[in-house]
């Protein structure tokens, strides 16, 4: 529809402590709760643009694509707008979850957890009040994985937590979105996927949780740490054959007999590494672990997706060419990038940006497109023609196919203005 205006009269309001607010009795009264008072499917397309690219693109695409001029700073003011409402919702969420109200209702007896960390630059006064970088936060859950190939496997429900907290603050967030959506009481086991880091290991203190250290990050200290082409082979083989104490030791033997300063450096970094991650280092499937059953079309597979998902979630839009953020920016963005993850974004911007209007304001005006109302021709004169299906007599092709399908849908099929 493009632009509708409107004209509105502000009322000055003030309260029993003689504070002042302004307030607009129009919106009240139709029940506006937009994005800055752009529609929904505006909002949420200008959400979707910045989640994987500039505001500056993001302003540009929406004006071409949709011939709605906005600016960048328009853009930029609807995301900030958006991940401030669903941090408000966060906020909500933790509260009910330190009151012990907050109980999901799906039930699971098994949840993969993971958690990882990105660092982003920061501009202007946080740069100056918090220095050059800000580590945020991302944690994913899920119930396993789901065959969608051959070979090919998807995580299954996931959802992502993003956010520039202290460790407590992302626990709690963490934990009140797991609670909103499963009942906790049902899940028997958690396993639990990481670097290691010390405030990731601090996010689980529940008997529950069984802890694995990332394969990825394993391999990766192994690659940095030793330079030793043989002794790296051995290191990897001793991983393999799940023969962990074996292993600190020649990593030891190693540091002590070796004459280079840095290369010894090296290895003993990496013997703390793995002595203070020791539990983990066996993965969870070869635990003998006896696992809880998994819902139906579920499989177990071996974790360490916690650096392709952060490269997702946050690094991918957030770290790269040359961007720098606010804390308040950043924190607002990866909230939508969390959304957008967990496949909730558009859902979560139909419910943050509702007009409802009063049923006394409401008129349904319901007209059937019929073929009697149809003209009889169109552009360069063909006729149109009554039919129950098209192609019923002629031969089939795969776009012929395609166009039927098409037609079975309800939607398609009875064709209604609303």
């Amino acid at each position: 529809m493009g632009e509708v205006e409107f004209s509105r009269a502000v009322y000055e309001v003030i309260g029993d402590d003689n504070s002042k607010k302004f307030i607009y009795l129009l919106d009240e009264t139709l029940n506006f709760d937009t994005i800055d008072l752009i529609s929904t499917n505006l909002a949420e397309k200008i959400v979707e643009n910045a989640c994987i690219t500039s505001f500056k693109n993001t302003a540009k695409n929406i004006s071409t694509l949709t011939g709605q001029k906005i600016s960048h700073t328009g853009a930029w003011n609807v995301t900030q707008r958006l991940g401030e409402k669903v941090a408000e919702q966060e906020k909500a969420m933790v509260d009910l979850y330190k009151s012990n109200k907050l109980r999901g209702g799906k039930e699971v007896k098994l949840l993969f957890e993971e958690s990882d960390g990105v660092v982003i630059k920061l501009q202007g006064k946080d740069r100056k009040a918090k220095g050059k970088n800000v580590e945020m936060k991302v944690a994913i859950s899920y119930e396993g994985w789901k065959k969608v190939g051959t070979d090919r496997f998807e995580l299954a429900c996931k959802n992502a937590m993003c956010g520039i907290d202290t460790t407590i603050e992302f626990m709690n967030k963490k934990e009140a979105q797991i609670a909103s959506i499963y009942n906790t009481d049902e899940i028997e086991m958690r396993i639990f996927n990481s670097d290691g880091a010390k405030w990731i290991k601090t996010l689980h203190v529940d008997d529950t949780v069984q802890f694995q250290l990332d394969p990825f990050h394993v391999r990766q200290a192994v690659i940095r740490k030793v330079i030793d082409k043989n002794a790296r082979v051995q290191i990897n083989k001793f991983l393999d054959e799940l023969k962990i104490d074996e292993m600190l030791e020649y990593i030891d033997a190693a540091a002590n007999s070796i004459d280079d300063e840095k290369q010894e450096k090296k290895l003993r970094e990496l013997h703390g590494y793995f002595t203070e991650n020791k539990n983990g280092l066996i993965p969870y499937t070869k635990r003998g672990l006896k696992l809880p059953k998994v819902a139906d079309g579920l499989v177990c597979r071996g974790m360490g997706t916690c650096e392709h998902n952060v490269d997702l979630v946050a690094a991918r839009r957030m770290k790269h060419h040359g961007a720098s953020w606010s804390v308040a920016g950043a924190n607002n963005l990866g909230k939508l990038l969390a959304l957008k993850t967990s496949k909730t974004l558009t859902e979560t911007i139909k419910k943050l940006s509702q007009i409802v209007l009063p049923e006394s304001m409401t008129t349904d005006i319901i007209e059937i497109l019929s073929s009697a109302k149809a003209p009889k021709k169109d552009g360069h004169g063909n006729e149109f023609k009554n039919c129950s299906r098209p192609f019923v007599n002629g031969s089939m092709t795969s776009g012929r196919k395609a166009i039927l399908k098409m037609l079975d849908w309800q939607e398609v099929w009875d064709l209604t203005i609303r």
